[in-house]
């Protein structure tokens, strides 16, 4: 059924917001370009980039006419900028991803085969990371599902890589404007509660890169774990995190000989379930991972007289 469809009766607009991004913008509009089937428009919305994101997007947009990208400039947060984007588009779906990423050649077919073939209205695609060294390899699993620990039953779809119905995103309010993250993930909860199925396009894949240091690592993850307790989001592996810290310290007061036995098994489980993702940085995972865990309990204690302030 796939391979009959006809493309041009699938109106779709894809959408992004920038900021900042003049490092890679160029490899991401190229990866829109090599598309093998293009969006009615491209909307691109710049959140007034102090770098030369907008004038190398301008550029490439007059180069580039067939790719009709719509270029607009917004102050605002990338929940602002999407719901904006939406607004302007005159599209039946819409197509979400990120700048700071690199489209696979099929992306956008792979997810409208998956919507013609499944006749849902949210396709969720998919993403890799794309590691210079073997920090960034280790740190890629503790922000993606990766092959091995996907189930597509359960997967969670964010905007990175995003097909939905433009009526649905409207019926649902789009996203909550108040969040600069967890936002998509608000979005993807909200389509659960109203019994939305949702299914995956596992080829319709994005090539993502992780941050760079150990310190925006640590930076991303606490942020994440804050804008959640804010949004009203309490997910079950923050509070498995909490659980685990909290049977270590009853552990540590009953037998300290059994709490270190306990907290080396600890490391190396932290070393055995991610060590097939990263074969050649597999000593990085005890410390991401414990720091980790505690940046993110931190960040969730921090953040829980403000729990839900930023809800819907």
């Amino acid at each position: 059924m796939s391979s009959l469809i006809d493309y041009r009766k699938i109106s779709v607009s894809l959408i992004a917001t920038v900021f900042n991004e003049e490092n890679n913008i160029i490899e991401f509009l190229e990866s829109y370009k090599r598309q093998s089937v293009l969006a009615n428009d491209f909307i691109i919305v710049d959140a007034f980039s102090s770098d030369q994101t907008y004038p190398i997007i301008k550029k490439f947009s007059l180069e580039n006419p067939k790719l009709k990208i719509r270029l607009f400039r917004k102050k605002s947060n990338r929940s602002q900028a999407r719901n904006f984007a939406v607004e302007k588009s005159q599209s039946d779906y819409l197509a979400f991803t990120d700048a700071g990423c690199v489209l696979d050649q099929l992306w956008l077919k792979e997810l409208l085969d998956k919507l013609a073939s499944s006749q849902k209205k949210v396709v969720g695609g998919f993403f890799r990371g794309i590691s210079k060294n073997n920090l960034e390899e280790a740190i890629v699993p503790y922000f993606l599902q990766l092959n091995r620990n996907v189930n597509e039953k359960n997967f969670t779809p964010t905007t990175r890589s995003l097909l939905i119905e433009k009526r649905l995103w409207q019926k649902l309010g789009g996203l909550n404007e108040k969040l600069e993250l967890s936002e998509d993930y608000q979005l993807m909860l909200r389509i659960k509660q109203e019994k939305i199925e949702i299914t995956f396009a596992k080829k319709a894949v994005v090539f993502w890169y992780p941050p760079k240091s150990f310190s925006s690592f640590l930076k991303k993850i606490t942020s994440f774990a804050k804008s959640d307790i804010e949004a009203g989001i309490i997910r079950l592996k923050v509070l498995s995190i909490f659980a685990r810290y909290f049977l270590l310290v009853l552990i540590l007061i009953e037998n300290p000989f059994i709490f270190l036995l306990a907290f080396l098994l600890y490391i190396f489980w932290s070393i055995s379930k991610n060590m097939h993702n990263c074969p050649n940085s597999w000593y990085y995972l005890p410390v991401l991972q414990i720091s980790s865990d505690f940046g993110i309990m931190i960040a969730s204690l921090l953040a829980l007289p403000k729990f839900k302030s930023r809800a819907l």
